[in-house]
């Protein structure tokens, strides 16, 4: 029995990877962008309460009991603690192979067309676009495969996770060859 063609890594930006599998060229989304926030979010109160228990004893003793200082100071390494428990799963995360997950996308170049993560045929691949598009309530693009059916979201940029780089320009080249 043979196996399927391994997945050749075209691009990886984040929790965002282009890889090509033969005559496929799959999207797949890792979909660590809601943890990375969180890890930002984790990461900045451990700096806020731990430096904040750190700091107050030495300037502030008649103002604030010590014990409330060690308290700010264990909240502080309690949120360190779990930032670094978050980074871990995205590193786990990421580590894990393509296979894995399932697609977003699937540009099958041999029959010239886009099928979606069901599988289903969404539009020739003569009539598709890729276009970063700026989202509402966010710095980040998001990637959209354009068609005559409408507009496909392939990803929402997020700035913790990297955005969504050039993948509008790869994809372009590797599924249509400009």
């Amino acid at each position: 029995m043979t196996q399927p063609a391994q997945h050749r890594v075209l691009a990886d930006i984040g929790d965002l990877v282009v890889a090509e599998q033969g005559p496929h060229v799959i999207v797949v989304d890792r979909a660590t962008g809601p943890l990375a926030t969180v890890t930002f979010v984790l990461a900045l109160l451990a700096v806020v309460f731990g430096g904040f228990g750190a700091v107050m004893p030495a300037i502030g003793r008649a103002q604030m009991p010590t014990w409330v200082s060690g308290l700010f100071l264990i909240a502080g390494v309690a949120f360190a603690a779990a930032t670094l428990a978050a980074v871990r799963r995205i590193r786990a995360d990421r580590a894990r192979p393509l296979q894995s997950y399932r697609p977003v996308a699937v540009f099958d170049r041999a029959h010239r067309v886009y099928r979606d993560d069901a599988g289903e045929v969404v539009a020739p691949l003569d009539q598709v676009r890729f276009e970063r598009r700026m989202q509402l309530g966010s710095s980040s693009p998001k990637l959209v495969a354009s068609t005559p059916n409408g507009d496909r979201i392939l990803k929402r940029g997020n700035p913790f996770t990297g955005g969504i780089g050039n993948l509008d320009e790869v994809l372009t080249v590797v599924v249509h060859g400009r």
